[in-house]
């Protein structure tokens, strides 16, 4: 948990005060509710603002140092050293909140995040391998979604090493996947933004789920070298044809068949 000092401005009590009536302000204008929202102190949800703001920009240092070391094991594993890295954004913040209602925001793991992809599932676990052997990396947590891995892949599908590590008492989300796995969280992000459903969260039409859980598996198949059963393409492109109905083209371009 990253330690406040006694010279910044608020406490970790105060941080998670501020996330959890951030969550109580969420709840209230999802669900509509008139007399929660006119129940809130304006005063109050400005000031947890500020906070949790705060503590969002308290992990850009730590997450720049993970990035640039995390170059040094990519050239290790001979891979390019590309790393793109983001501080989740505030609304992602307060939503992940709304979704976890038990989390306090000092123990939110991801709001720092860097992401490496490597050209084999090989060069991932080395990586990873590498990391987790190194004294100078704090790793909190190991998430293997991935097959033969510890938890396995996401019911939705979703595959990549997830390695959770304390820098300067902050906690940064590293994600390391392959372009299969890459190309398949792309497609679902592009797909939730267009149909404004948070797919990997359960939410949008059930046979576009399931058909991004079989692009999954179909890629990592491929990724294996391993040939597909004919009667599980032909069940793919079954759902395909189906979810195509959910992506209507621009006027006077023609439906893929």
């Amino acid at each position: 948990m990253a330690i406040i000092a006694a010279s910044d401005p608020y406490s970790k009590r105060q941080v998670n005060r501020a996330g959890k009536l951030l969550r109580e302000v969420r709840i209230a204008l999802d669900s509509e509710d008139d007399d929660a929202i006119m129940a809130l102190d304006p005063t109050a949800v400005d000031d947890a603002i500020t906070v949790v703001e705060w503590w969002r920009g308290l992990h850009a240092k730590p997450l720049a140092k993970v990035n640039a070391n995390l170059r040094y094991y990519l050239r290790k594993a001979g891979a390019a050293p590309e790393v793109t890295q983001r501080l989740k954004r505030f609304s992602t913040i307060v939503h992940k909140l709304q979704r976890e209602p038990t989390m306090a925001l000092t123990n939110m793991e991801d709001i720092g995040g860097v992401r490496a992809i490597l050209p084999t599932q090989q060069q991932v676990l080395g990586v990873a391998s590498m990391l987790d052997s190194a004294a100078r990396w704090n790793i909190r947590r190991r998430r293997f979604y991935i097959d033969g891995g510890a938890p396995g892949p996401k019911g939705d599908g979703y595959r990549a090493v997830h390695l959770i590590v304390e820098k300067d008492d902050c906690y940064i989300e590293i994600q390391l996947r392959t372009p299969w796995q890459d190309t398949w969280a792309q497609s679902v992000e592009q797909d939730t933004r267009r149909l404004r459903a948070e797919l990997k969260f359960g939410a949008g039409p059930d046979d576009l789920r399931e058909y991004y859980v079989m692009v999954s598996e179909l890629f990592a198949m491929r990724e294996a070298g391993v040939e597909p059963d004919p009667l599980f393409m032909d069940a793919l492109a079954k759902l395909y044809s189906a979810t195509r109905a959910y992506f209507p083209p621009p006027p006077g371009r023609p439906r893929p068949q």
